[in-house]
């Protein structure tokens, strides 16, 4: 995870904010299905805020994010993409407690 100048960012800062949004939201939190909207917003609003002001103008930027609760089961998420690895990436974060999983994931592509 590095900057490369065709990317014009650093895709180690983008994973620190994806990290610093669910680390801001969660803290030391349970899984309260009656708050998850207002988790998965803020986790969202965060992360892109910050990663929007760290990318170049022509770089388009797509957060998604994913929140289960822990109950032993498990859980699978896929994706795939089709660009230029030169100057487009995917950065993904994952978070885990007792009570839930949390998956981050911004897409970064130039336009």
């Amino acid at each position: 995870m590095t900057e490369t100048p065709e990317r014009g960012y650093n895709t180690a800062d983008v994973y620190k904010h994806l990290k610093a949004a669910v680390d801001m939201a969660v803290g030391p939190g349970e899984y309260q299905h009656g708050k998850l909207d207002e988790l998965h917003t803020n986790i969202i609003d965060y992360a892109t805020k910050k990663i929007t002001a760290i990318r170049p103008i022509s770089v388009k930027v797509v957060v998604t994010c994913t929140i289960v609760q822990n109950s032993g089961d498990g859980f699978h998420i896929s994706n795939t993409t089709l660009w230029d690895d030169s100057t487009d990436s995917v950065v993904t974060f994952k978070f885990q407690n007792q009570s839930m999983n949390i998956v981050v994931t911004a897409y970064l592509v130039h336009s």
